[in-house]
């Protein structure tokens, strides 16, 4: 049985590989791209984190991790000020925190009804359980909330024996020093739900993140946590899960859930972004 799902698991897990796939070009870091795409300024633009399919992808693994930290995924979403949108897209390895947030504190809010290019339109049964666009100040970055996370994981199909014990989640994300394969999933599972109450600088609404080095990115930029995630899947993130006794459990949801099925159709959306992974949106409307 073990030898059994070692391999299915070597069989399904590659086509995970299509989710945040972009190279970590070290020259991206060392200077601008030579332009930008040119964003509408009439538009909005997102990261991918926000789109239907991509979210959803998100909150299986972190609710199969651990219920409570999958309930600090983002209820809303926000689009990300204009002025950090062109930076990213100039310097898609992240901009001066110091020198955008205020930005952020000059959010403006509107009515207007923006829609995904058609590579992120998702099919309306799950577009409707994504972030909805925040309307006032006090949902930005508000947290989805445990009986919200618990509403969608059943929605989902998932059940209590997918969901890993809290022996078996400590002993995926290890316990500082932790080694190099868990430190990328605990720092990628914290950009994920930076909401209120969970992070130092909450940007979960934007699908931001701010690293130690105080740079403004995309959770989804080159070398990101979230993208080295991905080469986990080649087989180290199986390995560890059996490590952990939650092998199992891994692949119950792989195989019960359409998780599978998100990450395909996600893919195309995600790579859409391009390094600076973000999406820009067409909307309608006069706001205000």
């Amino acid at each position: 049985m073990e030898k059994f799902m070692q391999t299915r698991t070597v069989a399904i897990l590659p086509v995970i590989l299509a989710v945040l796939i972009f190279l970590c070009a070290g020259q991206l870091a060392a200077q601008p791209v030579e332009a930008s795409r040119g964003h509408d300024v009439a538009n909005e633009v997102y990261a991918p984190s926000l789109t239907a399919w991509i979210y959803l992808v998100n909150f299986v693994f972190l609710y199969m991790a651990n219920p409570d930290l999958a309930a600090y995924l983002p209820a809303y979403k926000a689009p990300i000020p204009q002025p950090v949108v062109d930076c990213l897209e100039q310097n898609p390895m992240g901009c001066p925190w110091a020198d955008y947030r205020r930005y952020f504190d000059e959010q403006v809010f509107d009515n207007r009804e923006c829609f995904w290019p058609d590579v992120c339109q998702e099919n309306a049964r799950w577009a409707r359980l994504a972030p909805r666009k925040a309307r006032r100040p006090q949902q930005i970055n508000e947290p989805l909330g445990r009986r919200r996370a618990d509403q969608l994981a059943h929605l989902l199909g998932m059940d209590a024996g997918m969901i890993f014990t809290d022996l078996e989640y400590h002993c995926v994300i290890g316990i500082p020093p932790r080694d190099h394969d868990r430190e990328i999933i605990f720092r990628c599972m914290y950009n994920l739900t930076n909401s209120n109450g969970n992070a130092a600088i909450p940007l979960s609404s934007y699908g931001l993140n701010v690293t130690e080095q105080g740079d403004l990115r995309s959770i989804c930029a080159p070398c990101s946590p979230c993208i080295l995630f991905n080469d986990l899947f080649g087989g180290r993130l199986a390995e560890i899960c059996q490590e952990c006794g939650a092998l199992e459990k891994l692949l119950r949801v792989e195989t019960e859930t359409l998780l599978l099925q998100f990450i395909e159709d996600g893919s195309p959306c995600q790579s859409s972004g391009g390094p600076a992974c973000l999406i820009e949106t067409t909307c309608a409307g006069l706001g205000h």
